[in-house]
């Protein structure tokens, strides 16, 4: 962004290309003539300065884009000021009084002009120098050691000659018309040595990069024979031909980037294959802020070279360059997300890097990135950061007991994924909710419910209170009933089916055992169960366990092989078909919750009614 403002700078330079600096001190005298008149309003006198203040920042900007040529360019007072010497060593030894004042007078303006001359030669000379620092020092010593030279003419002595002499000598008109000049060029040097502080950073930005040769290209077009003919028609519009070349130049140019960036951007993309969802995504919300900063570019250049915006506001522009900080930040933003989600795949497949820590590092960077934009917004508008910096350390109390729950989610956070308590598809449950993990956020995690709802817990509740992590395991789900035969079964028969399930089970290819084996990629230095720590379960118990109310009860408990959920429940239902296959086989019935009533009194009265007869 730097860089675009330096160069809008250099295209208003050309605004006064052709002019000398005799043609810009003369003009400056007419202006300090208008302000020394006693009849001006304040607006007036506000307006002029104003208008002042544009011309000297691009006469300025003019003289350090030609510096080449303004260093290497001959002294055009040299001449006047050895012949003005010469004479005035005449007229002292004829002892012509009034000659000599009018020659001093003289040669006065052409020592003034010299002197501006001399101190912006010098100036430019040092903006070779690298250390802008270093630079800014010489501008201050170059102005102190010209100025402490310059003597201004003695107004009493002219003022005694012009009440002594004939009034109608063209000699006096001379000397009254040099003095006056001279008193003009007094406020014209104080007024320069001013501007001058104020615009030498431009100075230096500009003759810095002044060696471009598309400004040198500008100069030619506008200096050629068919580039002042194109003038005639452009100077009612406040153009020339250099600030048009310049102009068409640079849009072209922009709309080349454009061009190149779409062009690169869809052979990176074709050569990686990316989905056509992706490309039309980049193209519009990358591709075109591209765009828009472009077309922001051009909307300031315009408005400098079109309408004379103000140089110096166009440099420290706050309102450009508060766009352009928000459009990059959102570009960066944008591009950043979109390539970790490009590797996202990539990501994923690496087990010691784990998904829930590049959420966390995307959105620190989003949030550091959003906090330097603000910053840096916070610098354009003048803001001062230290007495920001400041009020924040001394309001962080206030600010961290009114977000101790933000804080306390964000270590939450922290400690969650330090843990590895879970993660990110994880089946977790906590006060009787649970569901899978969708995200571990900054402030909260985010749950799927087996019924599709989203829940939003807060970081600390998790930490703080139990968490079951259904999905925390390697090896074995777990298969748990109860068998009820009835009371009539033989138990001969029921220790066979006991004996037959436990091998069913043994055998069975989707019910874990003792010869199931598993591997850990991790090594804890804890003296703790691999299995344990793992998730690993190969139980298996066949017993008959209890003579129930209505039945004899046999315990069956093992586990599959498989944890997910479908496989687990097409293990267990094939478990169940051959239990009820063994059971069958032994002829064992399946109890089913019944009662016997037992009428012994009624049976007895029956009886002995029955022998009575």
């Amino acid at each position: 962004m730097k860089k675009l403002l330096l160069l809008t700078l250099l295209f208003t330079s050309i605004l006064l290309a052709g002019t000398t600096l005799d043609t810009f001190i003369d003009q400056q005298m007419k202006v300090e003539k208008l302000l020394l008149e006693q009849n001006l309003t304040k607006k007036e006198r506000q307006t002029i300065e104003k208008d002042q203040d544009r011309e000297y920042q691009s006469f300025f900007l003019q003289y350090a884009t030609n510096k080449k040529e303004h260093l290497l360019a001959s002294n055009p007072y040299r001449t006047q000021i050895s012949k003005l010497k010469l004479r005035l060593n005449r007229n002292k030894q004829r002892g012509n009084r009034t000659a000599v004042l009018r020659d001093e007078a003289i040669l006065h303006e052409y020592l003034v002009r010299n002197m501006i001359r001399g101190v912006l030669t010098d100036v430019l000379r040092h903006t070779e120098n690298k250390s802008k620092a270093f630079y800014e020092d010489k501008v201050d010593e170059i102005l102190l050691k010209h100025f402490s030279e310059y003597k201004p003419l003695d107004p009493k002595i002219y003022k005694v000659l012009e009440a002594n002499a004939d009034k109608g000598s063209s000699l006096i008109r001379e000397i009254q018309e040099s003095v006056e000049r001279n008193k003009l060029l007094a406020s014209v040097s104080r007024t320069f040595s001013a501007k001058l502080v104020e615009n030498r950073l431009n100075i230096y930005r500009t003759a810095r990069l002044s060696d471009a040769k598309l400004f040198a290209f500008a100069s030619k077009v506008n200096a050629s024979a068919l580039g002042q003919q194109f003038n005639r028609y452009l100077t009612p519009f406040g153009l020339d031909s250099s600030k048009l070349t310049v102009f068409i130049v640079v849009i072209l140019f922009i709309l080349l980037i454009q061009k190149l960036i779409y062009l690169i951007m869809n052979i990176v993309l074709k050569h990686y294959e990316v989905s056509e969802d992706d490309v039309n995504y980049i193209h519009s919300h990358i591709t075109k802020l591209f765009n828009i900063i472009a077309t922001l570019f051009i909307i300031q250049l315009i408005l400098v070279v079109f309408f004379g915006v103000d140089t110096k506001s166009v440099m420290i522009s706050k309102g450009f360059a508060i766009l352009y900080i928000i459009l990059f930040t959102i570009l960066i933003y944008r591009s950043s997300n979109f390539l970790v989600h490009m590797r996202l795949e990539h990501i994923q497949s690496k087990k010691y890097l784990k998904k829930e820590v590049v959420n966390l590092a995307i959105k620190s960077f989003n949030i550091v990135m959003i906090l330097i934009a603000f910053i840096l917004i916070l610098y354009i508008l003048g803001v001062d950061l230290t007495a920001v910096l400041s009020g924040l350390g001394i309001g962080g109390f206030a600010v961290a007991f009114a977000a101790k729950d933000s804080i306390a989610n964000i270590f939450g956070s922290i400690s969650i994924l330090a843990g590895d308590l879970f993660e990110q598809g994880d089946w977790i449950e906590i006060d009787n909710m649970d569901g899978t993990v969708v995200e571990i956020g900054l402030r909260a995690t985010t749950i799927r419910t087996f019924d599709n709802a989203l829940i939003s817990i807060p970081n600390f509740k998790l930490v703080n209170e139990g968490i079951k992590n259904w999905s925390r395991r390697s090896i074995g789900r777990r298969i748990k009933m109860k068998i009820g035969v009835t009371y009539e079964s033989d138990f001969n028969h029921i220790r066979e089916a006991v004996e037959e399930i436990r091998l069913m089970l043994k055998e069975h290819p989707g019910i874990a055992n003792e010869r199931t084996q598993f591997q850990s990629y991790y090594r804890q230095p804890k003296i703790i169960s691999a299995e344990d720590f793992k998730g690993v379960k190969r139980t298996t118990l066949v017993y008959m366990d209890e003579f129930a109310d209505s039945s004899i009860n046999i315990l069956i408990y093992c586990f599959s092989r498989s944890v997910v959920w479908q496989e687990w429940l097409s293990v267990k239902e094939d478990v169940m078909y051959k239990i009820a296959e063994i059971l069958k086989k032994f002829d064992l019935d399946f109890a089913y919750p019944a009662i016997t009533v037992h009428q012994a009194r009624e049976k007895e009265i029956c009886k002995k009614k029955a022998e009575e007869k």
